[in-house]
């Protein structure tokens, strides 16, 4: 009989997910009650946490602890409370990465900076009042997401495992934020593509698509060989999902629109851009290299790129290379010491967050 993802109370994870996540902020307003000075912040935190995202780690974190025998019910509040660390820890990443790239959006909202230095009307240092705070609420998020993950009750052992793993991903998601900052400075005929696939596993896989199901074979008691495992299928599985991503953004680029974070209009050296870069001759290289580094970006500018994307092929490979990434990750999936019945859950859990990505913006 094929297992399903969500079969009976699965059905409830999201649901229950945001209502814990809420539950959880006014657990914690007691505590943050530091008066009248910090209250706007707090219900600024709360308020960014909670905006209506994809919760795509919780989500697969919660169906990789079902899929590997968890004995918990999805109701019990220690192991939603697991998988809210891992919605803190995206916060964090968030709020920092919007301060680097300098956006004024997120999820069609102001970013956190700016909604501080809304806050501060016509002050004259209002801008770096929002970054500042911004900087250390990114702060507090994630030593908020490293409490949460220790209050469970999974036993000493296991939490403690899971607490080591969990902050080998932040260090390995800074480490990939430091390498995309740098490569953002270089032409791109200086950025090779090993360079942006590695800068992709540290910032994104690791902590988006790995972390969720090691944390969930670690919590869910599973043997060790099945946490490495699992870590292998996400490699390609995140590559893959990076590449989709990037094509996504390109669909739905607007040029017009200079306040939507996208990485194209930010400049970065995506693996697109660079397999554009390998395909072009001569004299579209030097127009693509203009273009991504002008100091500003205009409608000329974006659709001068999106034609040269789509002169190149580049697209097309990189669909192509998506592809392959998918069945990548289905075979070392299925070579893998995950029971069968496991596997298809694991497998359908993919396949939601797959479909989750492609229709989200």
């Amino acid at each position: 009989m094929k297992t399903e993802v969500f079969p009976n109370s699965m059905e409830q994870v999201p649901g229950l997910l945001e209502h814990e996540l809420q539950a959880f902020f006014h657990r914690q307003r007691e505590r943050y009650d530091y008066g009248e000075l910090f209250e706007a912040i707090y219900f600024d935190m709360c308020e960014y946490v909670g905006r209506k995202g994809k919760r795509i780690r919780p989500l697969l974190f919660l169906s990789a602890y079902r899929a590997l025998g968890g004995r918990r019910d999805v109701k019990d509040t220690s192991l939603l409370q697991a998988a809210i660390a891992l919605e803190l820890l995206h916060a964090f990443v968030l709020v920092h990465d919007d301060l680097i790239d300098r956006s004024e959006k997120r999820r069609g909202l102001p970013t956190f900076h700016k909604m501080v230095e809304e806050r501060q009307g016509r002050l004259s240092d209002a801008e770096r009042t929002g970054q500042g705070v911004a900087l250390v609420v990114g702060d507090l998020l994630f030593a908020l997401a490293m409490e949460t993950l220790q209050q469970g009750s999974f036993g000493e052992q296991a939490e403690s495992q899971a607490l080591k793993k969990f902050l080998s991903y932040v260090t390995d998601t800074g480490v990939g934020e430091i390498f995309d900052i740098l490569l953002g400075s270089r032409d791109i005929s200086r950025v090779s593509k090993e360079d942006i696939e590695r800068t992709y596993f540290l910032k994104t896989t690791r902590y988006t698509f790995e972390a969720p199901c090691v944390l969930a074979a670690i919590l869910a008691g599973a043997p060790g060989e099945k946490a490495e495992d699992l870590a292998a299928v996400m490699e390609p599985l995140g590559l893959a999902f990076q590449i989709q991503n990037d094509l996504m953004e390109f669909s739905h680029l607007d040029g017009r629109d200079q306040l939507l974070p996208t990485d194209l209009l930010e400049g970065k050296k995506t693996l697109l851009v660079r397999e554009a870069y390998d395909r072009l001759g001569e004299t579209d290289r030097s127009f693509l290299q203009m273009c991504l580094h002008a100091s500003t970006r205009n409608d000329a500018s974006i659709s001068k790129v999106q034609d040269l994307l789509r002169k190149s092929g580049a697209l097309a490979a990189m669909q192509d290379r998506c592809a392959r990434l998918f069945q990548e990750a289905k075979d070392r999936l299925s070579r893998s010491h995950l029971q069968p019945q496991e596997q298809e859950a694991i497998s359908q859990a993919i396949q939601w967050v797959r479909q989750s990505v492609r229709v989200s913006v």
